[in-house]
């Protein structure tokens, strides 16, 4: 709790900045396009009520758009994307039909080994989902394809910077072609199961095939033309509103440098801890 009380007061103070910085950009007439992408898995019956309020929240603050889009909608704004990992079944019933009442496309990454099973991988943090059944085969392919868009998240949501190279190319390249072979379509996108990569895990994606790969670091979105790294913001129907509102807003996007640094004191840490010690000669006194 006071983890996140603490990165929403930071949050709270980007996002203050962030408002000052867009109001004088609106009067001066240059006005950047932005874009967050939201990283959902579970919304139980219980929460659906939630998600549905957090989707209206979102039509008044952003301009919906899919996760596949090359390029943010010239002209400026504030725009927002919405994607599932793991493929739950609750996703079904309680998600994607508030998503179609409001039109607003989705992703749902896929692991393509779990199709009609319960969800037996290591729970990392974020939500956790251990009891939870992914969603079949059969109720895969019955999803409305003009507002959802499916992507790869491994065969077996391996941790992918822990494996050898050999298992990398079968989680990467089996699970996309599984998909397109069940669903008769390119399959292009890719997110990483507990948001964990490498350099040589991102030259894999690219290698197995994929257009976009989604990291779960809360940066901007499409900020670059042929963007193939994409930042997501974790969300969950339990986040507070004021902490939904500025992950929409894209005030959560400081996390990262925040992570990168607790990572450097660490390893300077680690580093003086195994430095040895000054050698001092004993003299013994005669």
């Amino acid at each position: 709790m006071l983890k996140r009380l603490f990165n929403l007061t930071i949050s709270m103070a980007v996002g203050a900045g962030d408002w000052l910085l867009d109001s004088v950009r609106r009067r001066s007439g240059s006005e950047h396009s932005k874009c967050m992408v939201l990283a959902y898995h579970a919304v139980s019956p219980a929460e659906r009520w939630r998600f549905a309020r957090q989707m209206d929240v979102l039509l008044r603050m952003a301009k919906p758009i899919s996760a596949d889009a090359r390029s943010l909608p010239a002209g400026g704004g504030r725009f927002a994307a919405i994607t599932f990992d793991d493929g739950l079944e609750n996703i079904i019933g309680n998600a994607l039909p508030e998503l179609e009442k409001r039109s607003i496309p989705s992703v749902l990454f896929i692991v393509t080994d779990a199709l009609g099973r319960e969800r037996t991988w290591e729970h990392l943090g974020g939500d956790d989902t251990r009891n939870e059944m992914i969603m079949s085969e059969e109720q895969l392919r019955g999803l409305p394809s003009e507002l959802v868009t499916i992507g790869s998240h491994t065969s077996t949501h391996a941790l992918l910077p822990k494996i050898d190279d050999t298992q990398l190319s079968r989680e990467l390249l089996n699970s996309r072609l599984k998909l397109e072979t069940m669903l008769n379509r390119e399959i292009k996108l890719f997110s990483f199961p507990y948001g964990a990569f490498s350099d040589s895990v991102i030259e894999a994606c690219r290698d197995s095939g994929y257009g976009r790969v989604f990291t779960a670091l809360p940066v901007f979105a499409f900020g670059e033309p042929g963007e193939f790294v994409t930042g997501r913001v974790g969300a969950s129907p339990l986040d507070w509103p004021i902490e939904f509102r500025l992950k929409v807003a894209g005030a959560y996007r400081w996390l990262p440098f925040a992570y990168s640094l607790k990572r450097t004191i660490r390893s300077i840490g680690r580093q003086k801890a195994q430095k040895p010690l000054p050698f001092k000669e004993n003299k013994e006194v005669a």
